[in-house]
């Protein structure tokens, strides 16, 4: 039997089609948003931008499993030959969706820290660092548990754990109370910060000010709330209380793989839509636009935006003025 025999399920076809092209674009854009993201952290190295392209770089690997699970939907047989791999794949994916939530946190505490002056934006505070790692052994070991017991599976048309293996229900419980936990002080922190550059908006524009607290509140209630949504329609089983949405029918799965597939843009589009320096960079890296022989205005004004990455200054007042 041919490897590359469609699927007899039109529908499936046409779910594995949308997630193939849904994915695609995802490769160029962070491509550049992470190429630029690297020139400017080497024209000024910045905590800030390191955390950011940890995030992409998850997001790269969601992205990854979701590319190939399109072919997956249209081609059964070809799923059925590789399935421990596909399998191994869906735990990376799954592990690096996981990853994603805590460094979004101590991004958005390392920006409240580097605004107070309390940490140097160019440097790599220990505590920071040991943060990270617990995060990196803890994804790490995600991964191999995950790749060890093959805890998800691709349940055509969309992804979910597989509690057959022992230990999948308790990992599915992990995520939930783990992710709801980082989003809730990532939240949190975002909305300190929007009060700090409140506080200190007479030190700065009033206008400038205001618009960067809006950015704030804007970017973290949508991507709080997008992948709040998320969790709780993925997770339905664990919230049998508040169902709502028919996740047996293959339709809505399928809508909700392509929710996760477009989660991948959210971060890259807010980065892009809410930080003007790093807009300004990829124009310029994709040659639209041509690099100024001294910094605009405009630039120096888009580095007081509190949810993008903060340069240190000379002394504690010129520091609060560039922020």
């Amino acid at each position: 039997m041919s490897l590359f025999q469609l699927n007899n399920d039109v529908a499936m076809v046409k779910y594995g089609v949308a997630y193939f092209c849904i994915a695609l674009p995802l490769f160029p854009v962070f491509f550049v948003l992470m190429k630029t993201i690297c020139i400017k952290d080497r024209e000024n190295s910045n905590l800030t931008y390191k955390l950011m392209n940890l995030i992409n770089f998850c997001q790269v690997g969601q992205t990854i499993s979701h590319f190939i699970s399109g072919p997956m939907l249209i081609f059964p047989n070809l799923l059925m030959k590789l399935d421990v791999i596909i399998r191994m794949m869906g735990c990376i994916m799954n592990s690096l969706w996981i990853a994603d939530f805590p460094v979004m946190t101590l991004l958005a505490v390392c920006r409240i820290l580097i605004f107070s002056n309390i940490i140097n934006s160019k440097k790599f505070p220990n505590s920071i660092k040991c943060a990270l790692f617990l995060i990196i052994t803890w994804t790490m070991f995600l991964i191999f548990v995950g790749c060890a017991t093959l805890n998800m599976q691709l349940v055509t048309p969309g992804w979910d754990y597989d509690f057959s293996v022992s230990s999948a229900e308790i990992l599915a419980n992990l995520e939930v109370l783990l992710s709801f936990a980082c989003l809730a002080s990532s939240y949190v922190a975002y909305l300190f910060m929007a009060y700090l550059i409140y506080a200190k908006k007479n030190l700065v524009s009033c206008v400038h000010s205001r618009k960067n607290e809006i950015a704030i509140l804007v970017q973290s209630t949508f991507v709080t709330t997008y992948i709040t949504a998320m969790i709780f329609v993925w997770h339905q089983s664990l919230f049998s209380k508040i169902s709502f949405i028919d996740m047996e029918s293959k339709r809505n799965q399928a809508i909700l793989n392509c929710c996760l597939i477009i989660h991948c843009y959210v971060n890259p589009i807010m980065t892009l839509v809410c930080n003007k320096s790093i807009r300004d960079e990829c124009l310029r890296f994709l040659k639209i636009k041509k690099r100024p022989s001294r910094p605009s205005r405009s630039d120096i004004l888009s580095k007081l935006s509190s949810i993008h990455p903060i340069n240190p200054s000379a002394n504690n007042e010129h520091n609060i003025e560039s922020q």
